[in-house]
């Protein structure tokens, strides 16, 4: 009988699954409301529907033309495209444009393009307020280094442990100036109560250290 190396060493560290679709599947089966934030063209709001088909799904993509593909990404009454960048205060902000639209932020990179347009901001907080959202089961963060002003603008969310799980890229060295890495906002997300419980699409540099991915953290008592 052949075993796959892979499949020896998830045994030998005692993990279930190294596929982040899998593991929110089955650590949030019953995902009711899902937060895509750093939306894009509708890439995850695909997975997220076809994991959760009854799951009300909100994506948030403030850059105009991405906006547009986003809104033609998924065409069911439970999908609400959103032409906003959550942050960490309810105003206006500028996007600088990176090279390729996945890498467009809040936050200035040496790869952008030097071009911005201003777009409106607002928080989580205040955006559930008005929407009458009172828990959020799935909140996927990926914001191109601006990751913790999301995370701050949800602060009376986290309070009151309305938010459930959190899917959320993480760079271990930054590229974006003033950006949180992964220890910045891990201790942040222990501080609100969420526990690890896995990291997904490791990447790493030229120099063989670790780049980035994506973490999936759990209130602690579900975790």
């Amino acid at each position: 009988m052949t075993i796959s190396i892979r499949r020896l060493a998830k045994k030998a560290l005692k993990i279930d699954s190294w596929n982040s679709d899998e593991d929110q599947a089955r650590l949030v089966a019953d995902a009711k409301t899902v937060f895509d934030v750093g939306a894009n063209v509708g890439q995850s709001a695909k997975t997220y529907r076809r994991l959760y088909p009854l799951a009300e799904i909100w994506s948030f993509e403030p850059f105009p033309v991405t906006y547009q593909q986003l809104r033609a990404s998924l065409s069911d009454e439970r999908f609400h495209p959103t032409a906003l960048a959550l942050s960490d205060r309810v105003a206006k902000a500028e996007l600088n444009i990176g090279a390729e639209s996945i890498t467009n932020s809040l936050l200035r990179r040496a790869s952008d393009t030097g071009k911005a347009i201003e777009v409106p901001t607002d928080t989580i907080d205040h955006f559930c307020s008005a929407h009458d959202i009172s828990n959020i089961d799935i909140l996927k963060v990926d914001v191109e280094g601006a990751e913790d002003r999301v995370f701050r603008g949800a602060s009376e969310m986290f309070s009151r442990r309305a938010i459930r799980s959190i899917f959320v890229e993480v760079y271990f060295h930054p590229v974006y100036e003033g950006m949180s890495t992964f220890w910045d906002l891990n201790g942040l997300l222990n501080n609100f109560g969420f526990g690890l419980c896995g990291l997904y699409s490791l990447n790493s540099s030229g120099n063989g250290l670790l780049s980035f991915g994506n973490a999936l953290y759990l209130l602690r008592s579900n975790c």
